[in-house]
């Protein structure tokens, strides 16, 4: 399927069977959709999304898991397309002739274990596989379907605050680790490194997949330039003291601090080399671009989108942060993405 050129859209939205993870029954009257997707929050459930559906009145609404699926026609090729699996908990509408037009509201797959909240006094044990860790906290929680890839530990014990949600306690877990979750199309959530290989080349031949406008920002006035981690025994100092960096204390002539009380090192790292990989991870500044594009498949929040058009100041690679999916002929995605640049970087 080529998706840089035009093809025909038909929508059905299924219930899911939570036990198989499997389409159930076909759900009729829906219109119109909506999905939202960001990982730019502190534990993110990064999607959520809408539906307008027509039912007759009096039709009770089944709570549940609802996917949305697409199926492109292209010449005499057809593909399926699983667009989003939501958890679809709430619902409102308005009676019209006798038609119930209701606008169904869903939540991430993630969402109950974002309302589950660990016991007191729970934490991660040093030493230990911290992917499978998260990946067994979430299915206690979840009904989605959980894969992993990669791992690593971290070398002193991690003990979550009270009223801590299971989700918190993953994402907090894997922030430390550098690892991410994704939620594809079906609802299967993956955890695994940050993707670095590009989900999408926007290049002069897929240049017909981007609309006119590209918006632009970038904002240095947040990165700091010293980074002070203690363990209430120890204290570790890194300085940006580089000349050349435009955040340093050089050049900026004045000092821009941050401290951390609460140091989570991994992999045998010492303070100060924490210190010094928090610093770098500080430095990191966002030059960010909004557009508006069609639709390529798998691309999530996290996702890498590799530009090279100069002409319209898309160039390099760009991790996504937030989507915005309107289902209708075919699929519009608005899209922010960003390039990670770093300001400064350990020696």
């Amino acid at each position: 399927m080529d998706w840089s050129a035009g093809y025909h859209a038909t929508w059905r939205v299924f219930r899911v069977d939570r036990r198989t993870w499997a389409d159930a029954e076909l759900v009729g009257g829906v219109s119109e959709v909506e999905v939202e997707r960001t990982c730019d929050e502190d534990a993110p459930l990064l999607e959520r999304g809408s539906m307008i559906v027509d039912s007759a009145i009096g039709d009770a609404f089944q709570e549940g898991y609802y996917r949305v699926v697409m199926t492109a026609t292209q010449g005499s090729e057809s593909r399926r397309v699983d667009v989003a699996t939501l958890l679809c908990c709430s619902v409102e509408g308005d009676v019209d002739r006798r038609v119930d037009t209701r606008e169904v509201l869903g939540r991430s797959v993630l969402y109950p274990a974002s309302v589950t909240e660990l016991e007191t006094g729970s934490y991660v044990p040093a030493g230990v596989d911290c992917v499978s860790f998260c990946a067994e906290l979430l299915r206690a929680s979840i009904n989605a379907p959980i894969v992993t890839g990669g791992s690593f530990v971290l070398d002193e014990h991690l003990v979550f605050d009270g009223g801590t949600t299971v989700l918190g306690a993953v994402w907090k877990v894997l922030d430390a680790g550098g690892y991410v979750i994704q939620i594809a199309g079906d609802g299967t959530v993956s955890i695994g490194p940050k993707p670095t290989d590009p989900a999408l080349v926007l290049d002069r031949a897929n240049a017909r997949l981007l609309h006119p406008t590209i918006h632009h920002q970038l904002d240095y006035s947040e990165v700091p330039n010293r980074y002070i981690a203690s363990d209430g025994s120890d204290e570790a100092v890194a300085v940006n003291d580089d000349p050349s960096s435009m955040t340093s204390t050089v050049t900026r002539g004045w000092v821009h601090d941050v401290r951390d009380d609460s140091p989570t090192r991994v992999n045998g790292e010492t303070l100060t080399a924490y210190a010094q990989r928090r610093l770098e991870e500080e430095s990191m500044v966002y030059d960010v671009r909004t557009y508006t594009r069609e639709w390529w498949p798998n691309i999530f929040p996290f996702s890498v989108v590799r530009g090279s058009l100069t002409s319209v100041d898309l160039d390099g690679d760009l991790r996504v942060v937030s989507q915005t999916l309107t289902c209708g002929l075919g699929i519009t995605v608005e899209e922010q993405s960003r390039r990670e640049t770093y300001t400064w970087r350990r020696a």
